[in-house]
């Protein structure tokens, strides 16, 4: 399977021998401040291939291996696939390389029966969001402080999170807050909507997992006395609250702007359906979008976060 480009540059599968070059080339691209140190590892990278964890492609151009990306596939997540490790060497930047791999791996990912697509663009990057937009992603989420900077710095990277659906995944019929709803238009047009349904009582009510300096709270079963015994959290840590997406979560909207929450957007879930993101204990640093849809939420953050009580 491979794709030309009118550069001379063309995509095609990962192979076995590629595995030592895209090493050498997320080394040459970002030093040794990648976020996954799997990619320094020329066997890593091709145990992933092998175990169908990834499933990458390469970008050649006049012989010369210049770009690499996965879908990276998680087994607690079926039918979604992330659009990640895209790197391109620099001297073949401006040549579409980045975009024609993520044309080839979103056509692979239709054939494979993937049905939602995601991608996490930095924010210090904005080629990684010029690249989500050409290839038809929404802007969802907006997640903040979230990870080491790969490209060395003392500051966590934000991320925009895009989603592209391959199949139907509609968003709930709601009453949703009039604030959002300019928002949440281009998002229910591109993804549909249906009747809303009650979250599972199979899942657990409450879920953490820390990541670095990010503790992570998921809530299936979202009530007014989780909400506050959640509040009395240390004003100073990194929360990102997810909560199932209903009419009881929106209900707890005032309850969550007086605990200090701002709101992030919404996140597919491990099934078929969506959670609302909630951040508190973010830094508020200055952030370039190159994405109205981004620039909307980042404005819904800030006013959530300053609304009265």
């Amino acid at each position: 399977m491979s794709a030309r480009h009118p550069a001379s540059a063309w995509a095609r599968d990962y192979q076995a021998e590629d595995a030592a070059a895209v090493s050498a080339l997320f080394r040459a691209v970002y030093g040794d401040h990648y976020v996954y140190p799997d990619v320094y590892l020329p066997s890593q990278i091709q145990q992933r291939n092998a175990s169908g964890q990834w499933r990458s492609a390469v970008a050649l151009l006049d012989g010369r291996l210049v770009g690499h990306a996965t879908l990276w596939q998680d087994p607690a997540r079926p039918g979604q696939a992330e659009l990640a490790l895209n790197v391109v060497h620099p001297d073949a930047r401006g040549q579409g390389v980045a975009s024609l791999l993520g044309r080839h791996l979103r056509a692979a990912a239709a054939v494979q029966g993937v049905a939602l697509l995601t991608i996490k663009q930095v924010c210090s990057h904005p080629q990684s969001q010029y690249v989500a937009q050409t290839l038809g992603f929404h802007t969802s989420a907006l997640m903040l402080d979230y990870v080491d900077s790969p490209f060395g710095k003392p500051e966590p990277e934000s991320i925009v999170l895009g989603c592209l659906p391959l199949q139907p995944r509609p968003l709930p019929d709601l009453a949703w807050p009039a604030e959002w709803r300019e928002w949440l238009r281009p998002l229910q047009q591109a993804f549909g909507q249906r009747a809303a349904v009650a979250p599972s009582a199979r899942l657990p009510g409450l879920s953490l997992a820390r990541h670095g300096q990010r503790l992570e709270i998921t809530v299936h079963q979202p009530t007014a006395a989780r909400l506050a015994e959640i509040a009395t959290l240390p004003a100073g840590q990194l929360l990102y609250l997810k909560l199932a997406l209903s009419a009881d979560a929106l209900a707890l909207l005032p309850a969550l702007r007086q605990a200090g929450f701002g709101f992030g957007g919404l996140l597919p879930d491990a099934g078929d359906g969506w959670l609302l993101l909630f951040l508190r204990g973010q830094r508020g640093d200055a952030i370039r979008f190159c994405d109205a849809q981004a620039e909307r939420l980042h404005q819904l953050e800030l006013q959530t976060t300053a609304a009265p009580g």
